[in-house]
């Protein structure tokens, strides 16, 4: 009976090994996921860059409130 026993330690290694190919496939995904966040993010924000009217209305919205804060303080 203990010939059997290399065959169990085998099968145990081999069980290992592919927990541990499926926890390196896991990062993986993990990694291709944050990456696939970050394109849109960037796109995103490419796109709301690129049109002048947002642009226009964020920029005239600071600048009156640079106004504001000058016209308190002075």
């Amino acid at each position: 009976m203990h010939h059997l026993v290399p065959l169990a330690h085998r099968a145990r290694a081999a069980q290992l090994s592919t927990r541990l190919l499926a926890q390196r496939g896991l990062t993986t995904v993990e990694y291709a996921i944050g990456l696939l966040g970050a394109a849109t993010a960037a796109l995103l924000l490419l796109r709301i860059f690129n049109d002048n009217r947002l642009f226009e209305t964020l920029f005239n919205n600071v600048i009156s409130i640079f106004a504001r804060m000058v016209k308190g303080n002075g």
